[in-house]
């Protein structure tokens, strides 16, 4: 049956998404995690000491700093699957009326953040097109890992404790500040809270590598997702269809920085469903959860036991004010709604 109804910016909903990917053909044996919602990147064996692991995602909401973001977005691609990054290929589309200074500063940019990253530009495309109105890059981050250090989100367990790291909807905030500072302004926002999450970007930063690193090292880790368009929300119904398992969480468990609460209170944002990169959702074995948190803590993130996986994978609920409620699922992530009424 044809399906006519325009669908809304951002990243396609979930339900839209299992149903198109569920009757993909069959893949062949090398693909140990392919195209599988709620999975952050592929893992391909090449019959080589290491495993291929292979990330795409664009830039979209924003046209500062891409490098930064793009490097930052595949890489905790790869980080939550255990791998290290090592190669970018980027797409980059650029408007009508561009220039050459305009295409060298992005590419500058891109090739820093790669330095900075230690990892190596090998290719790419690029052109300018009239059916792009600002600049779009699109990055696939290709890295490697073990098959003993290889994490799936489909690895969660009943029973295990859900860890949430770093602070909520980081870079949506921080986009917000950075690129909506008048916006924010207007509608009250105090000054100093929006310099505050302009200065995310920087720290605490929006890549889940060095906070995936400690867990990695800690202990037992049986799934950990990267939450990003649609926020922490999203990625809770990601994680729990890739395991097939339910989710029960304590919604006032999750770390929400000030600045956050206030800027979205002004707005009129769900900040749970705000745009996530620079938090973590981690599955671990409850019997070691508070190892991980202490680890987590010692070495400077924030990090708290926000619920535990459960049995019947249609229970995704969380508990506000000591009442269970279902885990809200929006069709766009609350940036592009900001952004339609902007």
């Amino acid at each position: 049956m044809r399906n006519a109804v325009n669908l809304p910016a951002g990243k396609l909903p979930l339900h839209i998404l299992r149903e198109l990917l569920q009757n993909l053909p069959a893949t062949d044996p090398a693909v140990l995690v392919g195209a599988t919602p709620g999975e952050d990147a592929a893992a391909l064996d090449l019959n080589a000491e290491n495993l291929l692991v292979v990330a795409s995602d664009p830039i979209t909401f924003t046209t500062t700093d891409v490098g930064r973001y793009l490097l930052a977005v595949n890489g905790n691609d790869l980080a939550v699957m255990g791998a290290e990054p090592r190669w970018l290929l980027t797409t980059i589309l650029m408007p009508l009326d561009s220039t050459v200074d305009e295409v060298r500063a992005l590419l500058t940019d891109i090739v820093n953040a790669c330095t900075t990253e230690n990892v190596v530009l090998i290719g790419g495309h690029t052109e300018i097109t009239p059916n792009v109105l600002s600049p779009i890059v699109v990055g696939t981050l290709l890295g490697t890992t073990t098959d003993a250090q290889l994490v799936k989100s489909s690895g969660a367990m009943p029973d295990d404790a859900l860890l949430a790291v770093g602070g909520l909807a980081i870079e949506g905030t921080t986009i917000l500040a950075r690129d909506h500072a008048e916006q924010l302004r207007q509608a009250g926002v105090d000054p100093l809270d929006i310099e505050a999450a302009a200065g995310w970007l920087d720290s605490p930063g929006i890549s889940v590598a060095n906070a995936a690193a400690v867990l990695r090292k800690t202990g037992t880790i049986h799934a950990m997702h990267d939450p990003t368009e649609g926020g922490i929300t999203a990625a809770l119904h990601e994680l729990a269809d890739a395991a097939r398992v339910g989710v029960l969480v304590d919604r006032n468990a999750i770390p929400v920085m000030p600045e956050c609460q206030r800027i979205c209170k002004a707005l009129d944002l769900d900040p749970y469903s705000l745009l996530a990169s620079g938090t973590l959702v981690a599955a671990v074995p409850m019997a070691i959860a508070e190892t991980h948190l202490r680890a987590l803590h010692t070495d400077g993130f924030p990090a708290a036991l926000i619920g535990r996986v459960t049995t019947c994978a249609d229970d995704r609920l969380w508990i506000i004010n000591g009442d269970p409620t279902s885990i809200p699922l929006l069709s766009r992530d609350e940036l592009a709604r900001f952004l339609d009424m902007a």
